[in-house]
């Protein structure tokens, strides 16, 4: 099968377990961004040449623009970064979602991978999105497609191709990359588009999709770990939980797609992932699968993951360099 490249587990998972751990020690995953507060991620303990790649200088001549506002309502006003590496352009671009359990973290968390994306010939957008339980589902992803509707309409004034833009998430921000890549705009989670933009599409051209619970299939009916999230239990709101899983909308014609996951993730089960990456692959899409030896916290500080993310985004949305290298 193209680009099996997992091992799979046979225990069970105790889901009460998982989530109030998940949402006990997400603080240290990403501070929440209502207050005001950022935390970088963990600093990877894999080995010292590990360490030593995990930066926050750009590379020369990349640079970032910050807090640009995206998108605002009544109650809400939501900004973005830019980092924008050197050259002309236009380049392709990668929303950048950040992860905390749909209820914590910010843009900033991206910081260190941004700039390598950037260093790579991409321009990255990482974006803040309205986070539960004050905001509860969907409006995760319809502040995701907002962006991707911002970085289309302002591709000339960012070097952005708008025929070339991906996304990428880690953990919760994996699974909003995820449903992202999988939902159209007749799927119902567009969300309010103001009338001059409901031309533009938020289809994307590639995700990467990290750490992410692709499913909620491992989620009893009458559990209530995901209240804050849904209001409401899996068996009160059915169709709102169906929508929620990108598996939901899996066609044929999604983008490219590539998982990364740790073997030992003791907070997000790494199946659900891997059950996505095979019914793409049996939909006729391209997806790969690679499976770290790390554990959720320390996969995301592990930036040498987005090495193989990088070649990913080369290969399926080339930039300017990789288009002229294929031209016999």
């Amino acid at each position: 099968m193209e680009g099996v490249h997992f091992k799979t587990r046979q225990q069970g998972w105790p889901v009460g377990r998982l989530f109030r751990l998940l949402l006990s020690t997400v603080c240290l995953f990403a501070a929440d961004s209502r207050k005001g507060a950022t935390a970088a991620p963990l600093q990877a303990e894999d080995d010292r040449s590990e360490r030593l790649e995990i930066h926050e200088t750009p590379p020369l001549k990349s640079r970032k623009l910050g807090a640009i506002e995206y998108s605002r309502g009544e109650d809400y006003r939501l900004t973005l970064d830019v980092y924008m590496p050197a050259g002309e352009g236009p380049f392709p671009a990668i929303v950048a979602i950040h992860g905390g359990a749909w209820r914590s973290g910010t843009k900033i968390n991206w910081l260190r991978h941004a700039w390598k994306l950037a260093g790579a010939g991409f321009v990255v957008v990482a974006i803040n999105y309205r986070l539960a339980p004050e905001f509860p589902f969907p409006a995760q992803i319809h502040d995701c497609k907002a962006a991707v509707r911002w970085a289309r309409k302002h591709a000339a004034e960012y070097r952005i191709d708008p025929d070339r833009i991906g996304a990428i998430g880690y953990s919760a921000g994996g699974h909003l990359a995820a449903l992202l890549a999988t939902t159209d705009a007749d799927d119902g989670l567009e969300g309010p588009v103001p009338a001059e933009d409901l031309k533009i599409s938020t289809r994307l051209s590639a995700a990467a999709i990290g750490g992410a619970p692709c499913d909620f299939d491992w989620i009893a009916d009458d559990s209530r770990q995901m209240n804050f999230l849904f209001g409401g239990t899996k068996r009160e709101k059915p169709e709102l939980w169906r929508s929620a899983a990108p598996k939901t909308w899996l066609t044929p014609d999604d983008p490219p797609c590539h998982f990364f996951h740790g073997e030992n993730d003791a907070l997000v089960p790494v199946e659900a992932a891997q059950k996505m990456h095979r019914a793409l692959v049996e939909a006729g899409v391209h997806s790969e699968f690679v499976l770290y030896d790390n554990g959720h916290f320390s996969l995301f500080a592990r930036i040498s993951a987005m090495g193989p993310a990088i070649e990913f985004f080369h290969k399926h949305m080339p930039g300017p360099e990789q288009a002229r290298s294929r031209v016999p």
